[in-house]
């Protein structure tokens, strides 16, 4: 019997979980070569890996972008194409599998996943014995994950939050129904890894007197600086999920210590904010009574003080797996061996082809739909249009920064997600030359018309002059004098 394999997305990391064997993370970072196949992860990450290679990154977030990103070499590059062949680089490190499923964020709009499943189709690779991957929605996968863990609930709703590198998505499920997913997931994104690496970076900034602060800026010179210190401060981040202590190299000299009780000062603020984003979701939709638990997912789960709030001020038990970052992976393998196993959607977890699980498939994720009621607004409403359709840019395609780019590209900027399903407008066609001269004198003769009717009524209407006797005049008598 074939082993399945499960494949998730995220904008900082991707992960393959077979069902026999331990999940792999890479950052989401490409490497082409010009002789061999591609590789996925950061240098360290793949220390067998010498040679020099086409570095890209930043591609998760242009998934269904038209506008290509351009390598250092000048070659273009589709956001989906990069993405499914660093999905193929993921999938033969592990070994492949077979069914091959694929967890995409829930908060993608239906035309990227459209744009993800089309480019699926050009890599065999990814279609054992013919069967093209499936594409289903992170929130669905990191659901059937958890609701195979013990201690899951059978009633009531439940709260899943993932806690990703570019926000937080929240998804409600009914946990009487197999964890039946109810309405859609909403995206919020000021609290996010990459927010609290920032927060971090200031206090380092702030510490530690050797650090330079105008050396952190946007510019290109300092940009390689900026990502190192970043990168100490996420890795920093993650130790203080299982140590009391980490330690930041600066570059300068010596090592900066942050402790979790200063970690969980500077990360307060914006998680009490979030949750209570989660509380009035709950509240406006009906659902605050009934929640009974809150499941969490991604790699902000691990932070102690993300649990620790939740139970606190929503008073419900939290749960997660035993690798939150991974849970989306491990899912989408549950869910295509259940489906291989039993040739259709079981009761192990919800059913894959479940159109309300497709969470692509419905409106965008930014607000919830009429049937809901708003989530309260965490962004200004107009938003900034997308560097693909910024006056400035016209239709050059967006120029990739070179390996030390951190992949931000601004998510929050998708006007191209808000356009891309609506149909293009029907002009209006000319008439052929035969038919111009007709108009021309049938307006012409149209003119003319009315031109006689307004001259013959001002001769024939009645001017101001006394009206027109029409009795014969009676003859004077002379007087006789």
């Amino acid at each position: 019997m074939s082993v399945s394999l499960g494949l998730s997305i995220g904008v900082a990391n991707l992960v393959a979980a077979r069902a026999d064997g331990t999940p792999m993370r890479r950052a989401s970072v490409l490497r082409l070569f010009e002789h061999r196949a591609a590789e996925v992860g950061l240098p360290e990450e793949n220390p067998g890996v010498t040679e020099p290679g086409l570095v890209l990154r930043g591609f998760v977030e242009r998934v269904g972008d038209p506008a290509p990103l351009v390598a250092a070499d000048g070659t273009r590059h589709q956001g989906e194409a990069l993405t499914v062949e660093a999905l193929n680089a993921m999938a033969r490190t592990v070994g492949y599998g077979a069914p091959i499923t694929v967890a995409a964020p829930a908060y993608w709009s239906e035309g990227q996943f459209a744009a993800l499943r089309g480019a699926l189709r050009s890599q065999p690779a990814l279609a054992p014995d013919g069967v093209p991957a499936a594409v289903i929605s992170d929130a669905t996968a990191s659901l059937a994950a958890l609701h195979a863990r013990p201690g899951c609930p059978t009633s009531g709703v439940v709260a899943l939050c993932d806690f990703g590198a570019g926000g937080t998505s929240v998804t409600l499920a009914d946990a009487g129904s197999n964890l039946r997913q109810i309405g859609p997931t909403v995206r919020y994104r000021e609290f996010s890894g990459d927010e609290i690496d920032q927060l971090v970076l200031g206090h380092l900034l702030r510490v530690a007197p050797d650090v330079d602060g105008t050396e952190v800026s946007g510019t290109a010179t300092s940009m390689g600086s900026v990502t190192r210190l970043l990168g100490g401060c996420r890795a920093a981040k993650e130790q203080l999920s299982a140590l009391t202590t980490a330690t930041i190299a600066t570059g300068a000299g010596e090592a900066v210590r942050l402790s979790r009780n200063d970690f969980e000062q500077l990360i307060a603020t914006p998680l009490d904010r979030f949750v209570g984003f989660v509380e009035e979701i709950l509240q406006r939709n009906g659902f605050r009574v009934t929640l009974a638990a809150v499941a969490t997912t991604g790699g902000g789960a691990a932070i102690p003080l993300v649990t620790t709030r939740l139970s606190e001020r929503l008073q419900v038990p939290v749960f997660t797996t035993p690798q939150p970052s991974s849970s989306a992976a491990i899912g989408a393998g549950l869910l295509g061996q259940a489906q291989s196993s039993a040739g259709a959607p079981t009761g192990a977890g919800p059913a894959v082809d479940a159109a309300t699980h497709i969470v692509g498939a419905v409106v965008p994720t930014e607000a919830a739909p009429t049937a809901w009621v708003n989530p309260p607004a965490t962004e200004p409403a107009n938003l900034p249009l997308a560097w693909s359709e910024d006056a400035n840019t016209g239709n050059e395609p967006v120029p990739y920064t070179g390996p030390d780019a951190t992949g931000e590209y601004g998510r929050t900027a998708t006007a191209f997600d808000q356009q891309r399903d609506q149909p293009p407008a029907i002009e209006a066609e000319p008439l052929p030359w035969y038919k111009r001269a007709a108009v021309v004198f049938s307006l012409a003769a149209a003119g003319l018309a009315i031109l006689v009717a307004v001259v013959l009524g001002l001769i024939l209407s009645p001017g101001k002059s006394r009206p027109v006797n029409t009795t014969s005049p009676v003859p004077r008598r002379h007087r006789r004098r």
